[in-house]
């Protein structure tokens, strides 16, 4: 099993902040509440003993019961993948990276130099690369099935993932159908229900939409939850337009809906493992754009951590997406910015490594150059130690004012795990790399992408797994 280092280093407000912004949260779910567009919903409410008005559809919950679920969420578990080794612990302030998130409508083509509508084939491709790389502890995808027909396109999609990765897999289940599909195809992976129980190694989202409404979208949580698979409470408000346009309103009002997602999942049953993941993007003015890497948001996100850390539930969010249109430097440098603050505070899982175009399409390359940007993070997360043997002095002394460290026996007891050795960003001299080509990173990242595919296949599954699954698409 994975144990992500721990973040949760960087405060950016205040214990009354947040104690503020929770109350804030709170009183919008008594006095305003949420707008129910789901009957099933409505109902586990009205049976709760929560305030509902049926005419209107608008569920209100008052502190008592909204504070039970946050003491009855857990803490800490583990979610699964279908071999033990990519099985990660979840709890508050440990730190895990993944690539993607929800299907999206184009990729982008390098050979091509530009998007293009995918095909199942790259899915597939992009499934078996998440599955290659070291740093990628969890998939999602950021391409759609394209080629596929509509209505059975998402369950392509859950085919290509669960037949070429093992690893933990969050994705898409909107409304009870897709949920029941999702689980079905899953528990026939795992080799039967029975495993699929054991060992979930699926989770799906639950989603208000902002602002304060909740649809039928989210019915699917009730089989999620019976069935032990984990619900990830994710929204995406779009600050300035539906939500407030100051960051403490958006945290206010998005933090009210992902803990009513946290309610919902507790009524169902109480201690079901859950996600909590509100969101903060900001809707630009200039040129009405959902961001997803502006400062606002990451710093947001931040206190979103802050958050999680106070109710101790594991929080989800975005962290290594671009608005850059190319697996290029300000990519690079919009992911750095994302992934390094979610980690400092303490975000558990960060999603959409490898998306660009602020979600509307993703590239193999830039998945690549996030795995190695989630590398030396890890690298930051796992600091250093400070002992006798570490601070060196007799060795200073020894050494002197005449020798040399890169001899000294202590240097090679310790240079391997005090120095971070790149991957992909080599460090080559001028000459070195004008003899290699002089070839750009996201050049380097595309060969990388292409040695992958070339050297890789599906995954073991269960005998007789593969058919089961098609017989699924097909029924």
């Amino acid at each position: 099993m994975k144990k992500g280092f721990m973040g949760g280093i960087t405060n950016v407000v205040s214990e009354d902040d947040v104690q503020n912004i929770h109350d804030a949260s709170v009183k919008v779910l008594e006095e305003i509440g949420i707008c129910s567009e789901s009957d099933i919903i409505l109902d586990i409410f009205k049976k709760s003993g929560a305030k509902v008005d049926p005419d209107k559809r608008i569920i209100r919950l008052d502190r008592d019961m909204i504070e039970t679920a946050i003491r009855l969420a857990p803490s800490s578990f583990v979610f699964h993948g279908r071999e033990p080794q990519y099985d990660i612990l979840l709890e508050p302030g440990r730190v895990y990276f993944g690539m993607g998130g929800s299907p999206e409508p184009h990729i982008w083509d390098h050979g091509l130099h530009q998007k293009r509508t995918p095909k199942k084939e790259d899915v597939i491709n992009i499934a078996r690369l998440g599955h290659s790389l070291d740093n990628v502890d969890f998939l999602g995808t950021f391409c759609c099935a394209g080629d596929m027909p509509k209505d059975t396109q998402l369950y392509h999609e859950y085919e290509a993932f669960l037949s070429n990765s093992s690893k933990p897999f969050p994705y898409s289940a909107p409304g009870r159908e897709a949920t029941i599909r999702f689980i079905e195809m899953a528990s026939i992976a795992s080799g039967g229900e029975k495993e699929l129980r054991r060992r979930p190694s699926i989770a799906i989202f639950t989603e208000t939409v902002s602002p304060l409404k909740v649809g039928k979208y989210s019915d699917g949580t009730v089989e999620a939850v019976e069935f032990g698979i984990p619900v990830i409470v994710a929204l995406a408000p779009m600050m300035g337009a539906t939500s407030p346009t100051t960051l403490a309103g958006t945290l206010a009002q998005s933090n009210a809906e992902a803990l009513f997602g946290v309610v919902l999942t507790q009524l169902l049953k109480p201690g079901a493992p859950v996600m909590y993941g509100p969101g903060t993007g900001t809707f630009d003015m200039r040129t009405l754009q959902y961001t997803y890497a502006s400062p606002e948001q990451t710093l947001s996100r931040a206190v979103v951590a802050q958050l999680s850390r106070f109710y101790q539930i594991p929080a989800y969010n975005l962290g290594g997406a671009a608005e850059a249109k190319l697996p290029d430097a300000e990519a690079a440098s919009q992911a750095t910015m994302g992934m390094l603050l979610n980690a400092l505070s303490g975000i558990s899982m960060t999603k959409v490594m490898g998306t660009l175009a602020s979600g509307l399409y993703g590239a193999p390359e830039m998945l690549i150059i996030c795995d190695e940007i989630a590398r030396m993070v890890k690298r930051i997360l796992k600091g250093f130690t400070v002992s006798e043997e570490t601070l060196a002095f007799d060795v200073i002394k020894e050494v002197g004012y005449y020798k040399d460290f890169i001899s000294h026996e202590h240097t090679g007891r310790h240079f391997k795990e005090e120095f971070y050795f790149p991957n992909l960003f080599k460090r080559l001299s001028i000459d070195e790399w004008e003899k290699a080509g002089k070839k750009t990173i996201t050049e380097v990242a595309h060969e990388k992408y292409q040695e992958v595919i070339a050297n890789s296949g599906p995954v073991k599954l269960p005998d007789g797994a593969e058919e089961e699954l098609k017989k699924v698409i097909e029924k």
